[in-house]
């Protein structure tokens, strides 16, 4: 009955070491033998696949940047793209420059990041994504310098505030603009253009792979996988979900750490049960 799978990354196919378990490499491979498709379905850059290449060799599609950017990995080639409107980017330079937000912009599948906030990464609560940036993100001197040079290229922008309650007011001030916002991490706001989240692209990979919605899995653990798990035939939790994605869920799987993707896998895509 179901012919692809979707999964998160962080939090998902990532166990809490940022680390993908040999348990889920395994299932990979087993539904890649029986002709099914395992697929990605992450908030994060195609930059930042960089430290998983060797593991992630069965899966070919990739649903990128929340939506913005779908990418056929065997080939190298960009399936789609959306970028965020320019005047709201101007918004958020202006903004980052008066709250000192830490801004993570993705051009391209690339992600860029100012090295002065990459260097007190700690004080936006992101410090388990140190080695991430590290090895995968372009620092620059001045983020904003760039954030006006390709105000039109932005597929998506991370905007990591000093607090949760100053996050909640940038999401007020960017609230009337015609975009998609996703409030994420400790004090995280996700903004991609309106509409785009991971179930419209999941909708798009579906067309190009000629597959029904009613074909297809989407298993994730966070609010920004809501709109994916609404959108496919069955809708996955983590067993360390929120409760807001465990409530719309079909199934509630193990979490991360114990085999919840290989049981997603075996369960639910080869096992045609439900």
């Amino acid at each position: 009955m179901y012919q692809l799978i979707a999964f998160d990354m962080d939090g998902t196919l990532l166990a809490s070491q940022k680390t993908i378990a040999n348990s889920s490499i395994a299932a990979i491979d087993r539904a890649h033998a029986s002709g099914k498709q395992v697929a990605l379905s992450t908030g994060r850059s195609l930059s930042e696949l960089g430290l998983y290449e060797k593991d992630l060799q069965g899966i070919r599609y990739a649903i990128l940047a929340s939506g913005a950017l779908i990418y056929d990995l065997e080939a190298k080639r960009t399936l789609a793209k959306q970028t965020l409107p320019a005047i709201v980017v101007d918004k958020v330079r202006a903004l980052a420059e008066a709250q000192d937000i830490m801004v993570v912009g993705m051009i391209d599948g690339q992600g860029y990041l100012q090295r002065s906030h990459f260097e007190n990464i700690a004080n936006y609560y992101m410090e388990i994504y140190t080695e991430l940036y590290d090895k995968t993100a372009v620092l620059v001197d001045n983020i904003y310098d760039l954030l006006a040079k390709e105000r039109d290229n932005f597929g998506k922008i991370n905007m990591y505030h000093l607090t949760a309650d100053a996050r909640d007011q940038s999401y007020e001030v960017l609230l009337p603009e015609n975009i998609t916002m996703i409030k994420a991490e400790v004090s995280g706001l996700e903004l991609t253009a309106q509409g785009v989240e991971k179930g419209q692209g999941l909708a798009h990979l579906a067309k190009q792979l000629n597959l029904s919605m009613e074909e297809i899995i989407a298993v994730g653990d966070a609010d920004n996988d809501e709109s994916m798990i609404r959108a496919a035939g069955l809708g996955v939790a983590m067993g360390n979900a929120n409760e807001n994605i465990k409530g719309l869920a079909d199934i509630i799987v193990a979490d991360n750490d114990h085999g919840g993707c290989a049981q997603a896998i075996d369960e639910l895509l080869l096992a045609d049960k439900i």
